[in-house]
């Protein structure tokens, strides 16, 4: 078998991993909150075999979700590719079939027509039941105990949309499920789709638009009354695929477009407001108030994950995200809105309180670049090395540096109990340690983050760097127990 590249994607906290493996009884030190009991799932991408075109993108891997079953004083282990149609083709011919990211034009004629997402991004439970997602295809059920592959999810076949964001929101007021896809006519189509799940599993609204270009919508935002889709320029080509280019490029010449959606409405209601051209992977939150509509999102002037449209390739120190405010309103007749930076950092996997998504809220927490500390040098330059927790309201921030030779991955909040106040509890943490080739997850409370850890979980594993995570409460895992027996027993 052919080596992997020796570039950044593929070195230090982006090594493949390429196991799959069940620890019992993982060491740890310090004392486990009694919060935590249940579940911390990750997904993330790992590729199986070296790039079919001798190179790739880190994001282009095979997804996997791990899972930290925390119970009785003990914490185990788990982690298993998900078993796409993808995954298995390649696993049967012992190597890559499929090419570039998100280009069908460069795969092995063999794999002609096949799935090929990789469902590598993002985990979501709905009605009970575990997701893995990413926004090029359709969420694959994942047994929330094995971590087996149960099958594609399509509200079955109500849906017309043939993709799922890996960004889905829960109202936690209604408990419905938000999300919507891109693409949806084709490659390179600016056909999108919104669409409504209700709490008991069914499909409840689908709506299709076309915004002012079709782009890359990797997140989005809900409000108490509104869905809002950041319309940036980073735009895909038929031709340049055809030709065995990169899927999306990115277009300085368009600007920034935020689509303000009323939850029930018509593609005849969307209100879109104009801004320069910026780039943006994650939103943090947004709310109403009055006529305003605040988007808090990650804001960088350029994306550096892919070329320019003229084929040059961005300055890596140019795609830095800053946390940022974006201010629609409603009641003006002006088209455009307005942009605030709320944290002086590099920062991006941002996670709230479930209890304020889509409503005014005070705190936000965060994967940092603290740029003044030691640069790792290890794998990928300028890894996130710090977690933090910012008032929005204030702009106060704390911060918990991991060390040297040290990259943090996405900090997911769970809350201290059901009447704790809004953003009191502990965050859950992967940390490469980069020096030994091992990993932690490490516990931190956020009343006091900058004091570290209050537990550290050792894993003798290196754990490769994933985008995204969940925690599901013990509660919700045996509500799902009971209903899985009843439908085995039925």
């Amino acid at each position: 078998m052919a080596t992997f590249p020796d570039t950044p994607m593929f070195r230090g906290p982006n090594r493949p991993q390429r196991v799959e493996a069940e620890i019992l009884n993982l060491e740890y030190e310090g004392a486990i909150p009694q919060a935590i009991r249940g579940a911390f799932y990750r997904c993330g991408p790992d590729p199986l075999f070296p790039p079919r075109a001798g190179t790739d993108i880190g994001i282009n891997g095979d997804g996997f979700v791990s899972q930290f079953l925390f119970g009785d004083g003990h914490v185990d282990f788990r982690h298993r590719f998900v078993r796409t149609d993808k995954f298995l083709a390649e696993r049967k011919a012992r190597k890559a079939l499929f090419g570039s990211y998100r280009n069908p034009f460069t795969d092995d004629p063999s794999v002609a027509g096949v799935d090929r997402t990789t469902a590598n991004t993002a985990l979501m439970w709905y009605d009970h039941r575990l997701y893995a997602l990413k926004e090029d295809g359709l969420p694959h059920e994942i047994d929330p105990f094995t971590l087996a592959t149960l099958g594609k999810f399509d509200f079955g076949g109500a849906m017309r949309m043939p993709m799922v964001t890996a960004h889905p929101k829960i109202d936690p007021v209604t408990g419905e499920l938000l999300f919507y896809g891109f693409e949806c006519a084709g490659l390179a189509t600016p056909d999108t789709a919104f669409a409504i799940g209700a709490p008991d599993g069914t499909l409840r609204h689908e709506l299709w638009f076309q915004p002012p270009y079709g782009a890359m919508i990797h997140d989005f935002a809900i409000t108490r009354n509104y869905a809002i889709f950041p319309i940036m320029p980073t735009t895909a080509d038929i031709d340049r695929m055809r030709a065995g280019g990169d899927h999306w490029a990115w277009d300085p010449s368009l600007p920034t477009w935020l689509g303000i959606l009323p939850r029930g409405g018509t593609a005849e209601d969307i209100r879109y407001f104009r801004g320069p051209a910026r780039w943006s992977f994650h939103t943090m939150n947004a709310y109403e108030e009055g006529s305003l509509i605040h988007l808090d999102t990650t804001a960088a002037p350029t994306n550096a994950f892919f070329p320019n449209i003229d084929g040059s390739r961005p300055n890596p120190g140019e795609g830095d995200f800053y946390l940022t405010r974006w201010t629609c309103d409603l009641a003006s007749n002006d088209d455009s809105f307005t942009e605030r930076r709320l944290f002086d950092r590099p920062s991006d996997f941002y996670d709230v309180d479930p209890t304020v998504v889509g409503r005014p809220y005070r705190f936000g927490f965060m994967a940092v670049k603290a740029k003044d500390r030691p640069a790792n040098t290890i794998g990928a330059p300028h890894p996130f090395n710090a977690l933090g927790k910012i008032d929005v309201t204030s702009g106060e921030a704390m911060l918990w540096y991991a060390g040297p030779e040290s990259a943090v991955q996405e900090p997911v909040f769970v809350r201290r109990g059901d009447d704790a106040p809004e953003g009191d509890g502990y965050l859950l943490a992967v940390v490469n340690r980069l020096a030994t080739g091992t990993s932690e997850l490490v516990i931190l409370d956020t009343a006091r983050i900058e004091a570290g850890p209050v537990a550290r979980i050792h894993v003798p594993l290196h754990l490769r760097m994933a985008f995204h995570g969940m925690f599901l409460p013990d509660t919700e895992l045996e509500r799902a127990r009971v209903l899985n027996a009843k439908g085995k027993a039925a």
